[in-house]
Parts: structure tokens; sequence; C-alpha cells
């Protein structure tokens, strides 16, 4: 699937970026969830007479990324990490020229069982701005882990069941008349409670700040499309 957003000159740090956004994705990944798991430096590489071709190590995933932009427009991106039970994976690697053009692949998937994608296409504008990338331009990439649905799921009954084995304890103690005990886990019980509060807060929080702060338009456009690319953009 491939997603073109009309070109938009810069004017000023409230204006959008114009880009052109190739999003290959197998999955929905749960945005309001999202951590920054690990991002790149700016790389500026060298001009090249034939395929922009580069290789990335993703260590903390134990995984690879890769890009193969050829000129007539055909282009490869491909990835691999391990696996992550219960989480969704969102990575955005972006090629930038000369002129200031981006041009931005991502992969949204399940990471349940370990990342292997390979994803082709062709395009247009990649061939025809070819020679504008070959001969200088920069990357970056980001990626990020999310709570999938079932990772939710999963997290949220480990959580009740916790509590309740707590409540019972508490329980159990007050019948044996041990109010030290029964104390104990009185403030076990709220300690656990006021630390799922002070989770779902930060989500809300992450929510909040990657839909651009509930009213902006870049925000709005960037979260249609991925939630690591804000992140990608704002360092390129």
């Amino acid at each position: 699937m491939s997603k073109v957003i009309p070109a938009v000159q810069r004017y000023s740090a409230l204006a959008l970026i114009a880009i052109l956004a190739i999003a290959v994705s197998s999955a929905m990944a749960q945005t309001s969830t999202a951590t920054p798991a690990e991002a790149s430096p700016v790389v500026s590489h060298p001009a090249t007479t034939g395929p922009i071709s580069h290789n990335y190590t993703l260590k903390k995933v134990d995984g690879t990324l890769n890009i193969l932009v050829d000129p007539d427009g055909n282009w490869n991106f491909s990835g691999n990490t391990k696996a992550f039970p219960g989480k969704d994976f969102d990575v955005t690697l972006a090629l930038k020229n000369s002129t200031g053009a981006v041009v931005l692949f991502q992969y949204i998937g399940d990471a349940s069982h370990g990342i292997q994608f390979s994803k082709q296409g062709k395009n247009d504008i990649l061939k025809e701005n070819f020679a504008s990338f070959a001969s200088s331009h920069k990357s970056a990439w980001e990626y990020r882990l999310y709570e999938s649905t079932a990772g939710k799921r999963a997290l949220y009954e480990a959580r009740e069941k916790k509590k309740e084995e707590i409540r019972k304890a508490e329980e159990e103690a007050r019948k044996r008349h041990d109010e030290k005990v029964a104390a104990e886990k009185k403030a076990e019980l709220k300690a656990e409670e006021q630390a799922e509060l002070k989770w779902e807060q930060q989500q809300q929080a992450q929510q909040k700040q990657q839909s651009g702060g509930g009213g902006s338009s870049v925000g709005s456009v960037l979260s249609t499309i991925g939630g690591a690319i804000g992140s990608v953009l704002s360092f390129l």
C-alpha cells in the first residue's frame, strides 16, 4: 500500500512538511501505547551511480533493516527482529535529498513471533527524482514496540489476578486477627492501584502527544500514517 501526501512548501515551523510516504503495513499497531525503542542518528551518504542501498542493525531487537531503491523507481524495504510476545512493531525509515524532499518507508506488524518482512513496489516519483537522491541524501530510522490488543488484555488480566490475590490475603489475615499482615496487604494493594493509575496516565499522555496535542494538523496527518514517523521527521 502506498500513500502520497501533496507537497506543501515549508515556510515556517508550523507549516506541513512535504513528504512522500510509502506505508507497508501488515497489521494495525496500537499507537496509544507506543514507547520509543531505538532511533538512529542522521547519516549522510555519498553520491552513488547505481542503486541506493543501505543496511542497518537494530541492536535492541536483534534485527536488521534494509532499503534498496533502483533508478527505475523500484524499491525493496525489508527487515527482521526477534520475537516480542504481546507486542506490535512499527518502524519508519526516511531518505532525504539535498532539496529537502523526504521519502518515508514504514512497516507495522505483530512482533509476537518475530518480524520478518520484505516489501516491494515501484513509484514514479522516486523514478523521476532518483538523480537528486543519488547525488546526495541522508537517512534516519526509528522503531517502536507497542502493547498489542492481546498484550494489553494479558497485562490487564495479570494485574486483576494479582490484586485479587492481595485482597484475599488481606481478608484471611483479618480473619486470623493478624492486623500487621492485613495492614501490609492493604498497603500493597494501594501501591498496586497507584502504579496502575500512573501507567494509565502515561498512556494517555503518550496518546495526546502523538495526536499533536489534540489540535495539530501535522500530528493528525502523521498519526494516520504511523507512530514512528513524527519522531523520524523531527530529527531529519
